[in-house]
């Protein structure tokens, strides 16, 4: 197999701290679907905010996602990293992601 990318999407966007949002994987090659063997997310910040690992699970049309739930860091930062790892017919298959939490109540910034 060629070149694998990895997309992300969170839905709702942009995702709210302690609120349920759902994380979409989706590993394609030559712009079709491939499945991402025993697919994990893992989200992290700078610094350590608890163990934030789940199993991603089939969803529709060659997307595998999780629920997930993040809390909003004390100081107030709001960037969170999000590594995916799984295999495509045997390969491992990491990406890493970037983006911004926005706290309960407050819009979104620009």
């Amino acid at each position: 197999m060629g070149e694998v990318r990895i997309t992300l999407s969170l839905a709702p966007q942009p995702p709210v701290a302690f609120a349920k949002f759902r994380a979409r994987i989706r590993a394609s090659s030559l712009g079709s679907a491939v499945a991402l063997e025993g697919g994990r997310i893992t989200f992290e910040m700078t610094m350590p905010m608890g163990d934030h690992r789940y199993s991603l699970v089939p969803g529709a049309q060659g997307w595998q996602e999780a629920e997930v739930v993040l809390p909003l860091c004390p100081s107030g930062k709001r960037r969170w990293y999000a590594t995916v790892e799984g295999a495509t017919s045997g390969q491992p298959r990491t990406a890493r992601f970037r983006f911004d939490l926005t706290p309960a109540g407050q819009p979104p910034t620009p």
